[in-house]
């Protein structure tokens, strides 16, 4: 519940912010480092979550606790310097707002680059979620136990901060390329899943995993130069909606 009243309006603040401070065509290049960072702690954190689960089953959880009131007390202590422009809603029916908040996916609708961004971004996050749920019992299948299964995704979290901190230059590329790219990348990832070793098949679930690392800064940047400000944090709590 939280993630969904936090969702469009942090990742809109954070384009805003960015292009407040005269860094807009550098959101994708900022974006990838952001996701580099989070990377390095996600997968420190989960290696270290797979140590501490084998230690005490409850530490994971007492752990996540700890930091999240450390994260509230960041977000309380953080100050907005943009002004917002005051927008009177007094008058406004709650007809009036279903009809902006469609207006805003009606316009993607005649853009056929949005449009295929959009797509791809839900159909390829949609497999990915529904294969990252089941993977980790799976490790454990392959003979794995629950520290080397956190190391395995450390490992994977790694390697997608360090692609998605490249992957802005693949903002240049033309949407015929980036496909041929993003098939190519999973159609080498299925090929290493369906063999029998089972190293080579984490090696396939990695490039899975790099899949989305490669696509969001790139895509994220398009979108954002595309939507208007009015429409943003709509539009991008509207594509995390259909991904979730």
């Amino acid at each position: 519940m939280g993630n969904a009243l936090l969702s469009g309006a942090d990742e809109a603040f954070f384009y805003e912010g960015i292009r407040e401070d005269g860094d807009e065509q550098l959101y994708g290049k900022i974006r990838g480092n952001r996701q580099l960072i989070g990377s390095i702690v996600l997968g420190v954190a989960t290696a270290v979550g797979g140590y501490l689960f084998t230690q005490n089953d409850k530490f994971p959880y007492l752990f996540q606790s700890l930091f999240l009131l450390g994260a509230v007390a960041v977000i309380a202590l953080t100050k907005e310097s943009k002004k917002f422009e005051k927008v009177d809603h007094d008058h406004e029916t709650y007809t009036d707002m279903l009809k902006s908040i469609l207006s805003v996916f009606r316009d993607m609708i005649h853009s056929s680059d949005i449009l295929f961004l959009f797509v791809i971004m839900i159909i390829i996050t949609a497999v990915e979620n529904a294969i990252f749920m089941l993977l980790p019992n799976y490790i454990s299948k392959l003979g794995f136990d629950a520290s080397a299964n956190g190391s395995v995704f450390m490992i994977y979290s790694f390697a997608g901060g360090l692609v998605a901190a490249q992957s802005y230059r693949l903002v240049k590329m033309r949407f015929s390329s980036l496909t041929v790219l993003i098939i190519a990348v999973l159609l080498a990832a299925t090929g290493l899943e369906i063999q029998g070793s089972k190293y080579l098949f984490l090696l396939g679930a990695g490039l899975l995993y790099i899949v989305l690392d490669i696509l969001d800064p790139v895509v994220m940047q398009m979108l954002n130069l595309w939507v208007s400000d009015k429409s943003r944090a709509t539009f991008i709590s509207g594509l995390s909606f259909l991904l979730a």
